[in-house]
């Protein structure tokens, strides 16, 4: 059942079932009376990404392609630099909170974060990576480009994604400008896989990504919006755009990466 399924119809399931579980009104559940209005915005999303988290690990466990999933025990995890070539985001988020009062952070608050963003990390890995790339992969092996399409196409539902913060913020540019980058570095962890042969290493990758790129949304790290004013759209544009700079260089090396991956060594980790 599950090693014939039309790749493009549980792209769309994978998508319907993130957009359920997203749209949930947990915050109705949580009172404010115990926690902050932060804290209850990161509770609820750690509960979903949990909720996408136990959905990925068991149509990983169903796909049984635990190889081209990055969970089997045959394969050794190999090429271990390629997980550190996205540290310079790290350096980058941490750019953003420079000359900020630390000491005034709630150790709570920064725990909490912590969990949440690692938590998207494995829910969007296990979902993207460790079950709708192996069926691209398996779907296209036998095309010209099939591994390149293989990788691509989960990526772009990757980016598609997150246009669900649409839902939660009505700057459409830089909703737009999320769908793009996450795409790129979607792409670049799907290369990653194949050729780490790891699939945790890359959430927990991704989960520090979000981390330190969140950081500075800390209570008390945020800028003080006295004498804010709403952005034009073109202001909204620029501001979207540039962060799509930052990620594609994760594109371009993971492209390079894949056109020098030997085709044999992934058809030896499908399940035939």
């Amino acid at each position: 059942m599950f090693k014939n399924k039309n790749p493009f119809l549980s792209g769309l399931v994978v998508m319907a079932v993130i957009s359920i579980i997203t749209l949930l009104p947990l915050k109705k559940v949580i009172t404010k009376q115990y926690f902050t209005s932060f804290q209850i915005e990161y509770i609820v999303l750690s509960t979903k990404m949990f909720l996408i988290f136990l959905s990925g690990l068991l149509l990983v466990k169903k796909l049984e392609e635990q190889a081209l999933s990055g969970i089997s025990s045959e394969y050794q995890w190999s090429f271990k630099y390629i997980n550190l070539i996205p540290f310079y985001l790290f350096i980058l988020g941490i750019l953003g909170f420079i000359g900020k009062d630390l000491l005034s952070i709630n150790i709570i608050n920064v725990l909490l974060l912590l969990i949440a963003c690692l938590l998207v990390g494995f829910a969007e890995e296990f979902v993207f990576r460790g079950y709708l790339q192996p069926i691209f992969i398996k779907k296209y092996i036998s095309h010209n480009n099939g591994i390149f399409l293989g990788v691509l196409l989960p990526a772009l539902f990757f980016g598609s994604s997150h246009l669900l913060n649409l839902t939660v913020n009505d700057n459409i540019p830089q909703v737009i400008g999320q769908s793009i980058y996450a795409a790129c570095i979607g792409f670049f962890f799907g290369v990653a896989l194949l050729k780490t042969n790891k699939l945790i290493p890359i959430a927990i990758t991704h989960g520090l990504i979000n981390f330190f790129f969140l950081f500075g949304s800390l209570p008390k790290l945020i800028n003080n919006k006295n004498g804010y004013s709403e952005p034009t759209l073109t202001e909204q544009i620029l501001s979207s755009a540039t962060p799509i700079l930052f990620f594609l260089p994760l594109l371009i090396i993971g492209y390079i990466i894949l056109s020098k991956m030997n085709k044999n060594e992934i058809l030896n980790k499908i399940n035939l």
